[in-house]
């Protein structure tokens, strides 16, 4: 797998962070930036940690799959690409049916976002959150015991890219509030995933 596919899957991996990121900026605009970077980063070390045991636990079963790992990376990359478009717009149908409940109220579209990035940033939801946007990654590490990766790249390029992007998003949510309600960036992230996926088998 080339360095710019890596690098294409470390950033439709940070999408998740970055739809949360959105989410607490817009949710809580005053938290402190100090704490919006210990997000970003929570949410890096994560990514990267999973990457790597996801990694490792696919390459326990190699010696079985080898034959099949073209075609197993394929299914889970494509599988995580559907589950994003699907996600994508399921959340854009509730929040336009949440924004007709809510308009008299004057309420942000999105609501659910708001109990998703939790009242407070404390360590505590934090690591749950870091947790859950962290799965996929796992996922994307059992596909790559399946293909010739530069591991330390591309553990390296999704942390990274996992902590710059969401401390972007938090920036984004924070200062544009209700102007940011598109979800079209996780259905072309989604999209992209497909894409590598499919590109795996030739």
């Amino acid at each position: 797998m080339g360095y710019i596919a890596i690098i294409l899957i470390a950033i439709t991996e940070a999408m998740d962070c970055f739809a949360v990121s959105i989410s607490t900026g817009l949710c809580k605009s005053t938290i402190p930036y100090s704490r919006a970077v210990l997000q970003s980063f929570s949410f890096g070390f994560f990514q990267g940690g999973m990457t790597l045991l996801g990694f490792f636990l696919g390459k326990v079963a190699e010696r079985w799959v080898s034959a099949f790992g073209p075609y197993i990376a394929c299914g889970i990359l494509s599988i995580l690409g559907l589950r994003m478009i699907w996600g994508a717009i399921r959340e854009m149908r509730e929040a336009k049916a949440s924004e007709a409940r809510d308009d008299q109220a004057g309420t942000i579209s999105g609501g659910a976002s708001c109990e998703i990035a939790a009242p407070s940033l404390t360590l505590k939801s934090i690591v749950l959150l870091s947790i859950a946007t962290s799965i996929d990654a796992f996922a994307v590490g059992v596909s790559f015991a399946f293909a010739k990766v530069d591991l330390i790249f591309a553990t390296a390029a999704i942390a990274i890219a996992s902590f710059v992007i969401a401390q972007i998003g938090f920036e984004i949510g924070k200062r544009t509030a209700r102007l940011f309600k598109t979800k079209v960036p996780e259905i072309i992230a989604g999209c992209i995933l497909i894409g590598i996926g499919v590109k795996l088998l030739f």
